[in-house]
């Protein structure tokens, strides 16, 4: 049952109603059966309660209420057959209308909520009856408290069935019909009042290449109309020009399929509805779960706003502008602007929250199926000044196998070499130009035929490298980036040629590290290295499996045997989605694939998290009984220094005359 006022929608009136200096308060208990059909409506005067919400819960709203009807004349046994077990009740408050709007309506109505009765405590008194009620919304019909439990083991992830020829097959349900079917049949909820947003039921899912030569996709384009054709003949494709060729382990597209629970979805016995939920929501990441004002269970994706689309990466021209992530919300739905709604605020910034050093690390799958750590490093410092020229020689390191610089040691002569060299360590004879290393079998010097090269710095990451090398030697601070670059930036960047090299340009989601620096010349440079010293933050998440996300064709691939394979073209050409068409032999080629939860895209938000005090403020004001959790408000307070928009964490309400609300709330950001 949802209540209409079409003044609620009015945020003038609303404003007009927040600054009424005398109103008249009055409290409505609309009382439901527990199929939601209305019975009967109590009114009465407000003793004392207070209404919590809270939206980091998913039980959003509790509340405890006292009041005094006198409209059943002292009729006890009839108010206890209202407010019983069976029961749920919507809860309203109101104030006598003495504007000169709405006048269809005597009180100005807010709905509060709808509410399972908890502890009902039902007395006489010669003012009437007292009604004292313990309420929490119908969540705690799920979470196992008033109902929601699981009466054995159940499977949600699979079932089985039997197909059309009578044999037992197992089915696997969508996300979205496990959610339905829990709630509805193990939570006892009403479909009508089942709001499941933000969750397909199809979804398209990466495939990549698996065949023994490269796939060639052409492109081509007759009389307006563009068609893909797939072939694995690099000559037949050479004659056409235009195409993308795609080796083994490459990300070709993408396969419409049923948005399934990846896994094992099972409940114990004992189990709640809630705990399943919870296991949906962690496996889905930025959801959530609640009911609403009018009684609706609500899955949905959280509204934080993060622009989470792919970036245009290019290794060699990256910027700091690559890391914004807009936090645009639109305007506040509400305005504290003028002290006269608020009696007292309070402002508390965290510096515990500010990082400026940050790295991701996970695994990346390499082409033979073997797990490769890597690590993403971001930092807020000022990048070194580049054109420094370094005498270095080059190597092959025997443990790695990769060329990396060399500084040696400088010496007069090699008379005045230490006796006894170190394993790992150059000398150099200046008098001869000569370059010697230590062997610690001989126990003796051994002449290298090496001589040093000029380098000139063309990059600060090679800037930062080739000091670390020069300084390393003599036991120097080699700064604090060296360690890592030592052996990860060979394997990016040609220090001689002063380049990335061409297949790590080609593509950027196979290699496995990247430092990159955020300079002092941006808007964060307040919280750089050198301000406010280092200040670490390190994220380890296995299901981190990329540096950079992959750029993959947004193309269906359609296997022309499918005999579906006519309802599958429609399914395309319904979305507005290209397709090509893949002989059976070449389909049998692809698999799943796909690389798509990118260090990148993490160390970005790490950023936007960790750049802020996660300044918290706390208002306290004349009860407003329309606002939510989870919303956008600003405040403008002079004296407080406040000045900004905020969401909403939790609102603490009255539901008597005179008290006052407290709202607690958080910074909402927007871009650095």
């Amino acid at each position: 049952m949802k209540k209409q006022y079409s003044y609620l929608k009015d945020s003038s009136f609303l404003k007009l109603v927040d600054r009424m200096r005398v109103k008249e308060q009055y409290i409505k208990i609309t009382v439901l059966d527990f199929q939601e059909n209305p019975i009967e409506e109590i009114q009465g005067r407000v003793t004392g309660g207070s209404l919590n919400l809270d939206g980091n819960s998913s039980i959003r709203r509790t509340c405890n209420l006292s009041m005094v009807t006198d409209n059943y004349s002292n009729d006890l046994a009839s108010v206890n057959s209202l407010l019983s077990i069976n029961k749920k009740i919507i809860l309203e408050t109101g104030f006598l209308n003495t504007t000169d709007f709405y006048k269809d309506y005597d009180i100005i109505w807010f709905p509060l909520g709808v509410y399972v009765i908890i502890n009902p405590s039902i007395s006489h008194s010669e003012n009437g009856i007292n009604i004292s009620l313990q309420l929490k919304d119908k969540m705690c019909l799920l979470n196992g408290e008033c109902g929601g439990v699981l009466p054995s083991s159940v499977t949600f992830n699979e079932y089985e069935t039997i197909n059309e020829n009578g044999e037992y097959v197992i089915s696997y349900p969508t996300i979205f019909q496990i959610i339905q079917e829990l709630v509805n049949h193990f939570g006892g909820e009403q479909l009508g009042k089942i709001i499941i947003s933000d969750l397909d039921t199809r979804i398209k899912k990466v495939m990549k290449w698996t065949g023994s030569s490269p796939l060639f996709i052409i492109k081509k384009i007759q009389n307006g109309v563009v068609q893909y054709i797939p072939t694995t003949n690099e000559a037949t494709a050479a004659q056409e020009g235009n195409y993308t060729m795609y080796e083994y382990g490459s990300d070709i597209g993408y396969i419409y399929t049923d948005f399934i629970y990846p896994g094992e979805l099972i409940g114990d016995a004992g189990n709640s509805v809630c705990d399943i939920l919870d296991k949906i929501k962690e496996t889905l990441g930025n959801y959530e779960y609640f009911y609403d004002l009018d009684g609706n269970f609500v899955f949905q994706e959280i509204k934080n706003y993060l622009n989470t689309s792919q970036s245009t990466v290019e290794l060699d021209k990256m910027t700091k502008d690559d890391y914004i992530i807009d936090m645009s919300k639109g305007k506040s739905i509400y305005t504290f602007e003028d002290g006269f709604l608020i009696t007292s605020y309070s402002n508390t910034p965290q510096y515990g929250m500010i990082k400026n050093d940050f790295i991701v690390w996970g695994l990346r799958e390499n082409m033979n199926g073997n797990t490769i750590p890597i690590r993403y490093h971001l930092a807020i410092d000022s990048k070194p000044a580049i054109g420094n020229t370094y005498k270095c020689f080059f190597y092959e390191d025997p443990d790695d196998n990769l060329t990396k610089a060399k500084c040696p040691v400088h010496y007069p002569s090699k008379k005045s070499f230490p006796k006894t060299g170190t394993v790992g360590t150059f000398y150099m004879a200046d008098d001869s130009g000569v370059v010697y290393r230590w062997d610690a079998e001989s126990k003796g010097y051994v002449n290298l035929t090496i001589g040093l090269e000029d380098i000139t710095t063309k990059d600060w990451r090679t800037e930062l490298y080739l000091s670390g090398v020069s300084s390393e030697p003599y036991g120097s601070d080699s700064n604090y980036y060296y360690t890592e670059l030592l052996n990860e930036w060979p394997k990016l960047y040609d220090v001689h040629k002063g380049k990335f090299y061409d297949e790590v340009l080609k593509t950027p989601s196979d290699i496995d590290y990247y430092l990159d620096f955020i300079d002092s010349t941006a808007a964060v440079s307040e919280f750089s290295v050198s301000n406010i010293g280092r200040r670490t933050k390190v994220l380890n998440d296995d299901s981190i499996n990329c540096i950079f996300e992959p750029e993959i064709p947004n193309l269906i691939l359609l296997n022309v045997a499918d005999p579906n394979i006519a309802e599958l073209r429609e399914e395309c050409e319904a979305q507005g989605q290209d397709y090509i068409q893949l002989e059976e032999s070449i389909f049998d080629m692809i698999t799943g694939g796909g690389n798509f939860n990118s260090a990148y895209n993490a160390v970005r938000e790490l950023l936007y998290q960790y750049t802020s005090y996660n300044e918290s403020i706390t208002l306290n004001s004349i009860p407003i009984y329309y606002l939510e959790p989870n919303t956008r408000i600003t405040v403008r307070d002079n004296d407080s220094g406040i000045y900004g928009d905020y969401m909403i964490n939790t609102i603490s309400l009255p539901l008597d005359i005179g008290s006052t609300m407290s709202i607690s709330c958080t910074r909402a950001l927007e871009r650095f």
